[in-house]
């Protein structure tokens, strides 16, 4: 966290969707609180696959994103201040505002950021095919079961949407693609 003052200075909002998906990669977003201006960007999935994964490369695009949605916005060191979420996708982030001179502070991200940016994650997802459902599915366990079971429903097809990094992935959900699904 960066000490400063931060007085007469606008807040901006940083905050991520998705990171938890087993499909898709991440939505960013950034959010004036005094205009209500939101505005986003996507990591694709490819970011989150194999040996880009590991070579932590999203969270390099990450900061790519920050700054490029607060050239966007008009963002400044000088007229904003920044609440960020405190999630390791935004570990280089933190980094680059320390770097950059602003005034910045980790914090939970509720309220309208945190709707927009769902909403823009769910966008993605219904873009890609998945059913409209899943807009009204909380995120959390029952959201992952249900996109699990639609790249399920096609894993020839829908893999390739997939996180695919982690060892939970390689030792058990990749083998599960394949077994029938049990009727509840």
């Amino acid at each position: 966290m960066s000490e400063c003052s931060n007085e007469g200075l606008k807040l901006v909002q940083i905050d991520d969707a998705g990171i938890g998906s087993p499909v898709g990669g991440a939505a960013i977003g950034a959010l004036e609180a005094d205009s209500g201006i939101f505005r986003h960007k996507l990591i694709g999935e490819e970011y989150f696959q194999d040996g880009r994964y590991a070579a932590k490369e999203y969270q390099d695009r990450t900061v790519g994103i920050v700054s490029e949605l607060f050239r966007e916005m008009g963002v400044t060191k000088e007229t904003h201040r920044v609440e960020i979420c405190s999630g390791h996708i935004f570990d280089n982030v933190r980094l680059w505002l320390d770097e950059q001179g602003y005034c910045w502070k980790s914090v939970k991200i509720d309220g309208q950021l945190q709707l927009s940016i769902e909403d823009a994650f769910s966008d993605y997802l219904v873009s890609i095919g998945v059913p409209e459902k899943i807009r009204r599915i909380e995120v959390g366990r029952d959201q992952f079961m249900y996109l699990f079971n639609w790249v399920r429903e096609d894993p020839e097809r829908r893999v390739r949407y997939c996180k695919t990094n982690g060892t939970k992935w390689k030792n058990k959900w990749s083998h599960r693609l394949y077994e029938k699904q049990r009727v509840r």
